[in-house]
């Protein structure tokens, strides 16, 4: 199993979704110690400085008709104090708009939303232990694999696989300077509430969680009895990604300086595998979810207006991507910068 940077593109990919599954556990589980978090200062101050010597010029679409100019923004969710991303161009953009529609935000109510947290309670006190699903060697991969993260095992134990595994994966590895404090959507939603312009959302963040959240089936089992089973117990990182390297400086900052010159890829995945845990995982936060962001653009055609959608960079990249998906429905948005 090789989940590549899970952390870090959880948070930079799918940050709304994120921040709903930070907010869940965090209910659930010790908080980190101050050691730890000590230490987390200490080498963020060593490891994660940048440098941007170019004009950024993140990628920017148009989706349009005769009354309505729909503008499509690829975000950074989570995005270093100091990291440039705006240009003149997108400047233009954010003050002509009559509206920010995000993936989520507290700042605009969604019609029948779905209590997550009540669903997530039921799930898991209906669900027979992780650990009880597992062969011998499995098991004890996965008590050794949760110790490792700090997290109290029987609160990891109890939730449905994929949000353990989740759990588990973002408890450990690097915790960089990235913040949604200096995020795209959290500087669009300062300036759009200051102006009194209104800010929407394209879907349920608690729905799609959910979506995800209830899959616990015994193929999901399997497979990570499996990468468990040949897992050496040595590394918790190295169970996330064998091909695990630290990077420093703006080797680290990659993504976001290529995201900020506006290259955007043929290929896109969360980097969860071909198996049936990284296919759930693709599928419910990038499949599905473009697919319905793709209906739900077109029926906002019908209505006059200038819009700008800014959702996650990976959602105009690969065979699956929102441009695709709006193709697919005999409608091309035109790349303006």
């Amino acid at each position: 199993m090789q989940w590549h940077d899970l952390r870090r593109t959880m948070i930079r990919t799918a940050g709304p979704l994120t921040a709903l599954l930070l907010a869940l556990f965090s209910a659930l589980l010790p908080a980190l110690p101050a050691a730890a978090q000590g230490q987390q200062v200490q080498q963020q101050q060593r490891q994660f400085e940048f440098t941007q010597d170019y004009d950024p010029s993140p990628a920017i679409w148009e989706l349009s008709d005769e009354d309505t100019t729909i503008y499509l923004l690829g975000t950074i969710h989570a995005l270093p104090r100091g990291f440039r991303w705006r240009s003149e161009r997108l400047n233009e953009i954010i003050d002509t708009a009559d509206v920010l529609v995000v993936e989520s935000s507290t700042y605009a109510e969604v019609p029948d939303a779905i209590d997550l947290d009540s669903k997530l309670v039921a799930r898991i006190a209906n669900r027979l232990p992780t650990s009880n699903r597992l062969s011998n060697a499995g098991n004890t991969r996965w008590r050794e694999l949760v110790g490792m993260s700090g997290l109290d095992f029987a609160s990891i134990d109890t939730m449905p696989v994929l949000l353990g595994l989740l759990t588990v994966g973002m408890s450990g590895g690097e915790f960089d300077t990235s913040s949604t404090l200096y995020g795209v959507e959290t500087v669009l939603e300062r300036e759009f509430m200051r102006s009194g312009r209104p800010i929407r959302t394209i879907e349920d963040s608690g729905e799609v969680m959910y979506s995800l959240l209830r899959l616990d089936n015994s193929e999901i089992l399997r497979e990570l009895d499996t990468s468990l089973t040949a897992w050496d117990g040595k590394s918790l990182s190295e169970f996330f990604d064998e091909d695990y390297a630290e990077r420093y400086g703006d080797a680290y900052w990659e993504a976001e300086h290529n995201w900020a010159r506006g290259i955007v890829a043929d290929d896109f995945e969360l980097g969860l595998g071909s198996g049936a845990i990284g296919r759930a995982f693709d599928y419910n936060l990038l499949d599905r979810r473009n697919a319905a962001w793709a209906i739900w653009l077109e029926e906002r055609l019908e209505q006059p207006g200038t819009v700008l959608l800014a959702v996650g960079a990976g959602h105009f990249e690969g065979e699956s991507s929102l441009l695709n998906m709006l193709m697919a429905r005999g409608l091309e948005a035109d790349r303006i910068e």
